[in-house]
C-alpha cells in the first residue's frame, strides 16, 4: 500500500520554491551593485553567496516539480530522490563558492571600502527579508519532508547571518577605518558557507545510498507492528526502512501460523500496512507473509537500512 503525497503539499512546495527564487534574484542584483560601488570584499562575498543561492533555488524549483511526478514504468518507486540529488548539487556548489570567496578576500586584504553606509543598509534589508523567507520555506520543507526545500532554507538562513556579518564589518570599517575587517569577515563568511554546503551534500548522500530512516521513525514502525499484531502473527523480522524524498519505504517479514488461509494472511498484511502508514505519513509499506519455520534463525526484531 502507498500513501500518496497531498496535492496541497505539492502546491505549497512550488510556491515556496518560487519565493526563494524571487528573493535570491533580488539579492544578487542589489548586492552586486553595492559591491561594485563600495569595492568591499565582504559585499562581493555576499554577492557570490547570493548568486549560489539563486542557482540553488533554481535547482530546487526544478527538483520539487520533477520529484512530485507520479511513478512510471521506468521509475516504479517514483522520482523523490531527485530532491536529494538537488541537495547534493547545492551543497557542492556552496563549497565551490566558499573557496572563491576566501581566495578573493585574501587577494584584497586591506583594500579601502567606499560608501559603506549604502552597503550597511542593503545588508540589513536583505538580512530581514532572508529571515522571513527562510522561516516560510523551512516550514513548508518540514511539513512536506522536502529535501530540496530543506537545502534551500539552509541556504537562505546562512544568508541572514552572513548579511549581518557583512553589515557589522562595514560598520567597523566606517567607524574605525580598519579596512582589514572587511576581508576578515569575508573569509569568515566563506567558512560558514563551506560548512553549510558540506552538511547539505552529506545529508543528501545519506539518502541516495539508502541509509536507514531515523531511530524515531523505526520506533514508530515497531510500535505500529506491536499494536496491530493480530492473532496468528507469531513474530516479525527483516524490518527495513529507507527514505526517498517525502516517502518512507518500509518492508517487513511477518511470521504466521502455516495453517492460515491466504485470505486471512492477506487481511493481516493489510492491517499491518495500514497501522504503519497511520503512524508514518507518506509511507509505502510492503508486508511479506511467511509460515513459521521458514524464517531465518535470527532475532525477530532485527532492523536495517
Amino acid at each position: 500500500m502507498s500513501a500518496a503525497l497531498p496535492t496541497d503539499h505539492a502546491r505549497r512546495k512550488w510556491r515556496a520554491a518560487w519565493l526563494s527564487v524571487a528573493l535570491t534574484a533580488s539579492a544578487v542584483a542589489a548586492k552586486g551593485t553595492v559591491a561594485a560601488i563600495t569595492g568591499s570584499s565582504a559585499v562581493l562575498a555576499e554577492t557570490a553567496h547570493s548568486l549560489s543561492d539563486l542557482l540553488a533555488a533554481l535547482i530546487a524549483l526544478v527538483a520539487v516539480r520533477a520529484a512530485d511526478r507520479p511513478p512510471d514504468p521506468r521509475h516504479p518507486f517514483g522520482h523523490q530522490k531527485l530532491e536529494h540529488v538537488s541537495a547534493v548539487v547545492e551543497g557542492l556548489l556552496l563549497v565551490a563558492v566558499a573557496a572563491f570567496v576566501a581566495i578573493r578576500a585574501a587577494q584584497s586584504f586591506g583594500e579601502p571600502v567606499e560608501h559603506s553606509g549604502l552597503g550597511i543598509a542593503v545588508m540589513l534589508v536583505f538580512a530581514g527579508l532572508s529571515f522571513v523567507v527562510a522561516r516560510r520555506v523551512g516550514r513548508v520543507a518540514r511539513e512536506s519532508h522536502s529535501a530540496a526545500l530543506e537545502a534551500d532554507s539552509a541556504h537562505i538562513s546562512a544568508d541572514v547571518w552572513s548579511s549581518l556579518g557583512t553589515a557589522a564589518a562595514l560598520i567597523v570599517v566606517a567607524l574605525s577605518g580598519w579596512a582589514e575587517a572587511d576581508a576578515i569577515v569575508a573569509i569568515g563568511i566563506s567558512a560558514w558557507i563551506a560548512a553549510t554546503g558540506g552538511r547539505l551534500a552529506l545529508n543528501g548522500m545519506r539518502v541516495l545510498v539508502d541509509e536507514s530512516v531515523s531511530q524515531d521513525d523505526l520506533d514508530a514502525i515497531r510500535d505500529a507492528l506491536d499494536e496491530a499484531r493480530p492473532d496468528g502473527v507469531l513474530s516479525y523480522h527483516r524490518l527495513r526502512a529507507r527514505r526517498s524524498g517525502a516517502m518512507r519505504h518500509v518492508d517487513v517479514h511477518v511470521v504466521v501460523d502455516p495453517e492460515m488461509t491466504v485470505r486471512d494472511s492477506h487481511a493481516i498484511a493489510d492491517r499491518i500496512e495500514t497501522a504503519v502508514e497511520e503512524r508514518l505519513p507518506s509511507a509505502d509499506v510492503v508486508v511479506h507473509i511467511e509460515p513459521v519455520g521458514a524464517e531465518p534463525e535470527t532475532d525477530s526484531r532485527v532492523e536495517g537500512g
